[in-house]
């Protein structure tokens, strides 16, 4: 093989008029101003981020710079689009747990791929990039909030604030406490309380509790939802229906009403019978024998929204009631009674106190306040 010389020569430009000097020379200042701006700027902001976030400038501008390179890597591609059809559509015909991955599937059909996506147009490969960003778009990104980062920014929180309070306390002279709990099941965070010297003496010497428990009583009664269920009067109006329904039955707060036989003890004895009990909640039966909480809830939004009410029964009604009942004769008035007595009919025992007192609760709605309270 020859060799071969190249001749260095110079090339001979012609030279600049000061008309073209002039426009390079502001083209440059006007460009090292420009970028002397960006930096400004793009300090500016880094030491912005840094500074909100806790974070150091040479962390935050390597994490911007990174994020501009790998976003222009991750963009969306039309071989992307083309192996997530062709992976989607061979798994659709395949069982759980069968289904081909995603590497598996690309080292073995790899010749078939190249082949195929070989013979795809311009217009096809758009196709795909534009479909992928669709998707992309639609689909909604899942948050995930971290526990332990959760559980951490509470406690230095909580820190803070017990600092804050014995600062006042000793400053200003005051007494008190606090107790925060969580709100729901699904956190795991630990009951918070502060209690000052004196209010510490007042949770043992009068409430008779321990700190501890007392933070425990009012996180189970957070979490089990009986602060949604109690009514802002201590004692709420009975339903107008019911009223008079139970008033014309002479049935009144001190008198102790027993549904363990609900057609002798109730149907037959006050002549009053309750409409429309849900049918779920059946057989009707006392309040501490329905269930839990929803159950009784259940049951007092049917009484006040005229779902289920109480009905007085007429003479041929009660009768009727009483014969198919299988009694002989009806038990005597409740009023007619001035001392207890014990019935005996066929095969039941069936005994009655005339007027016995159940404290401060209500039945004329029908014992579901008395209950609740």
């Amino acid at each position: 093989m020859a060799l071969t010389v190249s001749s260095n020569v110079r090339k001979i430009q012609p030279c600049l008029t000061e008309v073209q000097k002039n426009a390079r020379r502001e083209k440059f200042i006007a460009l090292t101003n420009d970028v002397q701006q960006a930096r400004a700027i793009y300090s500016n902001k880094v030491q912005a981020i840094s500074k909100k976030h806790g974070q150091s400038e040479r962390w935050t501008s390597h994490q911007l710079y990174i994020s501009s390179i790998m976003r222009s890597h991750r963009r969306p591609t039309a071989w992307n689009s083309f192996i997530q059809e062709h992976l989607k559509d061979i798994n659709e015909k395949l069982e759980k747990g069968t289904c081909w991955k995603l590497a598996e599937f690309i080292a073995t059909h790899w010749e078939t791929l190249l082949h195929d996506f070989a013979q795809l147009t311009e217009a096809h490969k758009s196709n795909y990039v534009t479909q992928l960003m669709q998707e992309h778009v639609q689909k909604q990104a899942t948050t995930r909030n971290q526990q332990k980062a959760i559980q951490c920014k509470m406690s230095m929180a909580f820190d803070t604030m017990d600092k804050e309070w014995m600062s006042l306390c000793t400053s200003l002279g005051i007494e008190g406490f606090y107790i925060a709990v969580h709100g729901g099941v699904e956190d795991l965070s630990a009951p918070k309380l502060f209690f000052s010297p004196k209010g510490e003496k007042f949770v043992h010497a009068v409430l008779d509790i321990e700190l501890c428990c007392l933070a425990l009583k009012f996180e189970s009664f957070v979490i089990s939802g009986l602060a949604n269920g109690i009514s802002s009067t201590l004692h709420p109006q009975p339903h107008p229906l019911n009223k008079e329904v139970l008033h014309d039955s002479q049935v009144t707060s001190a008198v102790q009403m027993n549904y363990d036989n609900y057609e002798c003890k109730v149907v037959e004895w006050f002549g009053v019978e309750l409409i429309s009990w849900p049918t779920d909640l059946l057989p009707i039966c006392n309040p501490g024998h329905i269930g839990g909480h929803d159950q009784v809830q259940k049951l007092l939004n049917a009484l006040t929204t005229k779902a289920f009410y109480w009905k007085k029964l007429s003479e041929e009604e009660l009768q009727r009631r009483i014969v198919l009942n299988g009694r002989p004769y009806p038990l005597p008035s409740p009023t007619t009674i001035p001392r207890p007595i014990a019935l005996f009919v066929g095969w039941s025992h069936y005994s009655r106190v005339g007027h016995a007192t159940i404290g401060s609760g209500t039945l004329l709605s029908g014992w579901l306040h008395y209950y609740q309270a």
